[in-house]
This record gives structure tokens, sequence and C-alpha cells, in this order.
């Protein structure tokens, strides 16, 4: 019996020494119960572009957008994020875009009044967006090839990865241990330009999360419209001021009073030169004299023909104003042919500093 015994272990153990081929081998697992709440998600890259993800107006460093020029005219841009997390994707409850004002740059009340915006600029943030998961190849095509092959200094990428750890075949994206996401923010046609701060946020179930901040660029566009194409000073005597007075009301069918509002993103001063409508010069001097000005409490701006003047009285973002233009005729020349005179008037604009903060940003004063 005892050599049985003993015949029988050798036996097991020459078999589990010697086996392997054909039999299933056992290996051992384990975890612990985290009960310290898991480890914060983590943004690996983020970028903004225009609303097709990856482009913008400049071959720059990071985003530069171009607002649109037109009245109430908005420009939507992306807001994209890579983020992993230590404890899976799955524990990745949220991602969110905040974004921020320019440091330093008051908006000014009109702004406030026609954006039905109650913040002062300032730095202070615009408001938070959320970002949604994109689906895996989605993802990795607007990442890898689109951004990585047609804007590659677009996005700011955290220290330490790079292009190849998030888009190689065993990298981030590929094996699902990161994802990308997306959403979109409408700027106004009249926000301020200037560097733009955003944070990309990544948030846990616990409550953990993580920031990966830049800048973006919105680009300074100087631009005007008004509600009049002619303007027609009527019947004028000789060395008579004859004012054409303007008006606060947006009226395009109105041509006699003429409006101008600002539509680009910064503030501006308006120009306007004018031809001298055939009436000519006499002993060297025009027979005629201009004015204009923006608003009815500023100076007038008194120029020659073919002389371009700037005038007082600035226009703050989306502000709207009355022109008053007037005329004064020293002399008609005999030689034209009819009381009829005609011309050209052609008018501009000049950008302005935007208005300053002060240090608490409670107050505001034109910059200089």
């Amino acid at each position: 019996m005892k050599k049985f015994i003993i015949f029988s272990l050798m036996f097991a153990m020459a078999f589990t020494m010697c086996g392997g081929t054909g039999v299933a081998s056992t290996i051992d697992t384990g975890l612990t119960r985290d009960t310290s709440g898991g480890e914060a998600p983590l943004v690996l890259a983020k970028w903004e572009a225009n609303d097709d993800r990856y482009t913008d107006a400049s071959t720059a460093d990071g985003a530069q957008i171009m607002p649109s020029g037109q009245y109430q005219v908005n420009k939507t841009i992306a807001m994209c994020a890579i983020v992993t997390d230590p404890d899976g994707l799955a524990d990745v409850l949220n991602v969110y875009a905040d974004v921020f004002y320019p440091e330093n740059i008051a908006l000014g009340d009109s702004h406030v009044a026609l954006a039905d915006q109650s913040g002062l600029g300032c730095g202070e943030l615009m408001q938070e967006d959320s970002l949604h998961r994109l689906e895996k190849m989605e993802g990795i095509a607007l990442f890898c090839d689109s951004v990585r092959n047609d804007n590659y200094n677009l996005p700011t990428i955290e220290g330490g990865y790079s292009y190849d750890a998030i888009c190689r075949e065993d990298g981030e994206l590929y094996k699902d241990r990161a994802a990308v996401y997306c959403g979109s923010k409408e700027l106004s046609y009249e926000d301020p330009s200037g560097s733009y701060k955003v944070w990309a946020v990544g948030q846990d179930y616990n409550g953990l999360q993580d920031i990966l901040e830049n800048h973006f660029d919105y680009l300074p566009l100087t631009a005007f419209e008004t509600d009049f194409t002619t303007v027609s000073y009527g019947n004028v005597r000789l060395n008579t001021h004859k004012i054409i007075s303007g008006d606060l009301t947006w009226d395009a069918m109105d041509a006699g009073k003429a409006s101008v509002r600002n539509v680009g993103n910064t503030r501006l001063a308006m120009t306007v030169s004018q031809d001298d409508m055939e009436l000519g010069v006499t002993d060297g001097l025009w027979n005629v004299e201009y004015d204009a000005r923006v608003g009815s409490l500023s100076p007038y701006s008194v120029y020659n023909p073919n002389q371009t003047v700037t005038l007082a009285d600035e226009l703050d973002l989306s502000e709207l104003d009355e022109m008053d233009f007037s005329v004064t005729i020293s002399k008609f020349p005999p030689t034209h042919d009819s009381d009829c005179y005609v011309g050209t008037m052609t008018l501009g604009a000049v950008m302005v500093n935007h208005l300053e903060c002060d240090t608490t940003c409670t107050d505001c004063v034109i910059g200089s």
C-alpha cells in the first residue's frame, strides 16, 4: 500500500511538470476594493476650430477665428477635447468647455443692451458648454487624420503625450483608453476681438476632474453698415450752412435720415471724403466746404473736397448712431450747364482700441 501511494504521488508530480501541451493554464487574478474614489480623468488634448472641427483662419499655432462682419450673424465654433481616465472611460461622466472673455477688455453698454449680455467682459466666464463623445472611428478620423494632417499645430496637447501616443494602433484612441469629445458654441458678431481662454474639463462620477487650458484668437474685423445710400443736400443757397440731420431709427427706406451701426468686433471711428460735385475752385480755393459728424453731441469735422477726415464720437461694439452732413457753397461756377450738382461720397472706418477694465473690473475707461 505504501508503495502504491508513493508511486501515485510521483506520477502526479511528473504529469504536472511535464504537462502543458493541450492542457489549460490557470492564471491567478485579483483586485482590491477601491475606497478612495478612484483617480481623476486626464484631458490629453484640446482645440477650437471652425464648425467643421479642424480648420481655422490662419496657419499660426492654435485657432484663429474670423467673425462674420454682418449684423446679428454670429460665428459657430467647434470645441473638442480628448479625455482618458485611469479607471476606464466608463468613469467619465461629463466633459465641458468653459470659454472666458479676453482679459482687460470691456464690452461696453451698447453691447450689453443689444446682445443681451450681463457681463462686462474683463476675463469673465462667458458660458460652460457640454462636449459629447464621438464614435470611436469618427474621433480617430477627426484627430488622427484631419487635424494631424491638415492643421498640425491646431491643438494643445498635454505634456508627455503626442500625436503618436494618441493615434498609433496601440495608442489611447485605438485601445479605447481615451475618446474624442466635441461640442459647439456661438460667438456673437459683436463679441470683442482678442484672446479667449478656454478650459476643457473632464469630470468623473466621483466629482474628480482635470482641466487643460488653451486660448484661441477672435480676429479683429472693423466693419459697419448704413441705412442710406444717398445724401441729398436739397436746395442750397450761397454761403448758407445747409445741414442734413440723421436719426437713431434704422430704416433703409428713409434715405434722408442717415444712421450707421458697428457690425464688427472692434470699436471704430468713421471716415468720410467727398468730391467737389463739379463746383470747382476760384483763386485756388474750393467753392464748396463740407462738414460731417457722428452723433448729435459731437463736433463737426470740416473738410475740403477729396480730403479724408476721421470723425469724432467713436462707435462701440454694436452701437447705432446718427450721421449728420452739411455743405457750404461760396460760389456756383457760371460754366456749369445746369443748377443740378452731383458727386460721390466715400465712407470708411478705422479701428479704435477696445474699452479697458479697471483693476477691479467694475468700471471701464476708454483705452489709450
